[in-house]
């Protein structure tokens, strides 16, 4: 029998990925999302998890083994506009994912994907504190089979926000308007931990099958990037001079590499370089183009 897994957030950047990847496992998937699911291998349902009996009825009809829950608000200039809205869909949309799960099948095993920006001071930062501590106290009192990761800054084909995907979209323009204007970037010498989507889904499922219940787990490359290295990547695989303006120099503090529990205890192994993203990124963006 198939093993049936529960996909919140679905029709999003990880989502869409993360669909794919369990459909080519040859698990039964159900995707949640407030759109419907391209994927036709995929059960679509439309849902809001703020909607808590329509999550309630989710989980009692399909009562699935695993749960992955990539739903919210993920990024923080929407957190700052709307900060309210982005503490309701981080905070409550999981507790009420997990009282779903709690009423209907307690033994989901869950991955909750949190993120490296957890405390950082900005509304989206709060939001995925108090949404850690929640899963943490809830997997605690109630004996849940659940675990968070916590993934750096994810890249790879398919649309997404963030620094590598807006600097293939300038490059996309420049080839095709021949207009090499300058590309503003603040602090060019901060540095970031960058991981495949497709590396932090294969982890997610070693989580589901290996993880230990009410852990949290780091999830990173284990090399640090700064942004003017992206950038040369980027000059590589384009015959556009890039030209880049420094807008500010103050660098981060330097971060450290995560921790990553999945390496060491777990053996997981990361499959696709920073160069491999990087470069089937620019071919996205050029075949949609």
């Amino acid at each position: 029998m198939k093993k049936r897994i529960v996909i919140t957030g679905a029709a999003g950047f990880t989502g869409i990925h993360a669909c794919q990847h369990f459909v080519d496992k040859g698990y039964e998937v159900i995707g949640i999302s407030r759109s419907s699911v391209s994927n036709l291998k995929v059960r679509s349902v439309t849902c809001d998890l703020l909607d808590k009996e329509k999550v309630c009825e989710i989980f009692n009809t399909f009562k699935p083994h695993f749960c992955l829950h990539l739903a919210g608000v993920n990024s923080v200039p929407q957190s700052w506009n709307d900060p309210v809205s982005t503490i309701e869909a981080n905070v409550l949309g999981t507790l009420y994912l997990l009282e779903a799960m709690r009423k209907a099948v307690p033994s989901c095993r869950t991955v909750i994907v949190s993120s490296a920006l957890s405390g950082i001071n900005h509304p989206y930062g709060v939001s995925k504190k108090h949404q850690e501590e929640l899963v943490t106290e809830w997997a605690h009192l109630f004996d849940l089979q659940v675990m968070v990761a916590k993934p750096c800054n994810l890249i790879g084909p398919g649309r997404s926000p963030g620094f590598v995907s807006f600097l293939a979209n300038r490059i996309i323009q420049m080839e095709s308007s021949g207009n090499n204007s300058a590309i503003s970037i603040s602090h060019l010498e901060n540095e970031r931990e960058f991981l495949d989507v497709r590396d932090a889904i294969s982890a997610y499922e070693v989580l589901l099958k290996k993880g230990s219940k009410k852990m949290t787990y780091e999830m990173g490359s284990g090399k640090m990037t700064s942004l003017l290295e992206v950038a040369d990547i980027f000059q590589t695989l384009t015959k556009e001079k890039l030209i880049i303006l420094e807008t500010a120099a103050s660098p981060d503090k330097r971060p450290e590499v995560m921790n990553s529990k999945l390496m060491q205890e777990l053996h997981w192994k990361r499959s696709y370089p920073l160069e491999i993203s990087i470069k089937q990124i620019l071919s996205y963006y050029r075949s949609i183009s």
